[in-house]
């Protein structure tokens, strides 16, 4: 069984798809995890300004 074949089996599986999905996940956390506290912050920041402000 050549390489392509197996690619293509294994597309049809769905283990195959969760698989990928959580792999995605993870490298989505990995590297995006500066950027959250980042994010986390600006929203803490926005917060308290709309707070402070009122209507």
């Amino acid at each position: 069984m050549d390489l392509i074949s197996w690619v293509k089996d294994r597309l049809i599986e769905r283990t195959t798809w969760d698989g990928g999905v959580c792999v995605a996940l993870g490298f989505l956390v990995l590297f995006m995890a500066p950027l959250a506290k980042i994010v986390a912050g600006a929203a803490i920041v926005y917060g308290a300004w709309t707070i402070w402000k009122g209507e």
